[in-house]
């Protein structure tokens, strides 16, 4: 009996550490799918900043999305596999601001805050 229960300790303990090497296997493979991204925006201040990442990270395959106000590139991580690179600068471009050679669409841009739209003065 006690050998028994030995070996049913030393197999739960062995199924513990599978379900945790298949979990941490599961989780490098799906970060291999991520790519990063650069893109040039029209993007001025924290306003802009606050609304591109907001958007970024609401987006379905992009895990990050952060903006250097400084040079006005939004840096995107994202799975390939869900979201491709034209269909992020879309959404950017969706939301009122260029993304790279994407015009911002008008009606979005127009509907920015003030100091957000490109004739604000600060671009």
């Amino acid at each position: 009996m006690k050998f028994r229960m030995m070996n049913l300790a030393g197999l739960m303990l062995f199924v513990g550490l599978f379900s945790m090497s298949s979990a941490c296997s599961n989780a490098q493979s799906k970060n291999s799918k991520l790519q990063t991204l650069e893109i040039q925006t029209s993007a001025v201040c924290g306003m802009c900043k606050q609304t591109l990442e907001k958007a970024m990270n609401d987006t379905e395959g992009i895990s990050n999305g952060r903006l250097d106000l400084g040079n006005k590139v939004l840096t995107v991580k994202y799975d390939n596999a869900k979201i491709s690179a034209d269909e992020i600068r879309q959404v950017i471009a969706n939301i009122g601001y260029d993304a790279d050679d994407v015009p911002a669409n008008l009606e979005s841009h127009d509907a920015l805050p003030a100091c957000c739209q490109k004739d604000s003065g600060l671009h």
